[in-house]
């Protein structure tokens, strides 16, 4: 867990464009574009440029450094009269640098006027080339917050894990009358409980700085919000009631219950979604869908096995004080 820590704060985040202007250019003539860098090394190292559109490929005749993360490449507009679908196009910009890799930014530009025309074949094309560093992968509107998918995440698969071995406690504590399941039960609930206040909490922040907000009437963060609130009222139900027997008995049917109520409630309806603004729901693709490289994996992995053994481990501590106190009360 350690290692997921320490890593995950530590390491870069990748190289990748962060602007391009302007937005809009008139291939048939000569036009130059400014590239914003984030994590960049521009200036130590050989840098190349090309607009991409469909298949098609417009070289850029050079390339002038200004800084690490500013450079200019210029177009001529020299191309040849063949046939573009449609006068105005979307073109994908491409970065080749020698030590940052090959960097993308998807319909950065618009072309304009291009009917009848695509470029030369360039001498060269693009090679899919990778960072010389070990860094996390650069997402535009994420930057250095990306990193926060080895907390947040983590931290609602810990979540779910313990409430599905609260759930089977409390099939137990119903079926065999044993007030050990009980314990079980609640002590994993009051885990996965803490861990969903620490999911919301986490997802809150990332919210504010990628959205602008803390909080939108989005239908996952709504679904969590009452699948808290509802496992917030397990632990008044229980609390509300003094016989042992009866209150194992009627804590395990509210958990029985919850648990299949959450999955709903922070899986599926959010999946049946029109809009959604997080990731995996609704119209959005989850980050499963993204390029996010095998170094975000080997400390997202590590972290989501950690965060579940350390939520395992303070539940099996929290049952075992449940135990001695009751215990002692019998005494």
């Amino acid at each position: 867990m350690g290692y997921a820590i320490l890593v995950g704060l530590t390491v870069k985040t990748g190289p990748g464009i962060a602007n391009v202007s302007p937005d809009k250019v008139v291939i048939t003539q000569p036009f130059n574009l400014h590239i914003t860098g984030y994590n960049t090394t521009f200036n130590k190292a050989d840098n190349s440029v090309w607009l991409k559109i469909d298949s098609n490929f417009i070289c850029s005749d050079s390339v002038v450094v200004d800084d690490d993360e500013e450079i200019r490449a210029f177009f001529s507009g020299d191309i040849a009269p063949q046939y573009l679908a449609k006068d105005t196009n979307q073109a994908l910009v491409i970065v080749e640098n020698t030590i940052d890799g090959m960097m993308l930014d998807v319909d950065a530009v618009t072309t304009i006027e291009g009917k009848r025309y695509i470029t030369l074949d360039c001498m060269s094309r693009p090679e899919k080339l990778k960072s010389v560093a070990f860094t996390f992968p650069y997402r535009r509107i994420l930057y250095e917050t990306i990193r926060n998918l080895n907390y947040h995440v983590p931290m609602w698969f810990s979540m779910i894990t313990l409430l599905l071995i609260a759930f089977v406690a409390s099939i137990m504590a119903l079926n065999k009358n044993d007030l050990k399941y009980d314990r079980r039960a609640y002590s994993y609930t009051s885990v996965a409980l803490l861990f969903g206040l620490m999911g919301i909490s986490t997802g809150a922040f990332w919210a504010k700085f990628t959205w602008g907000v803390f909080w939108t009437a989005d239908p996952k963060l709504n679904g969590a919000a009452v699948g808290i609130l509802m496992y917030l009222g397990y632990m008044i139900l229980r609390s509300a009631i003094e016989d042992e027997d009866k209150r194992a008995r009627v804590s395990a049917v509210y958990n029985i219950l919850a648990f299949p109520m959450f999955i709903v409630l922070i899986i599926v309806l959010p999946k049946m979604a029109d809009f959604s603004l997080h990731p995996g729901s609704g119209d959005s693709v989850g980050f499963n869908q993204y390029d996010l490289n095998n170094n975000l994996r080997k400390v997202f992995y590590p972290a989501v096995i950690g965060w579940i053994l350390i939520g395992a481990w303070i539940a099996d501590l929290t049952k075992r004080y449940l135990k001695i106190k009751d215990e002692k009360n019998w005494e």
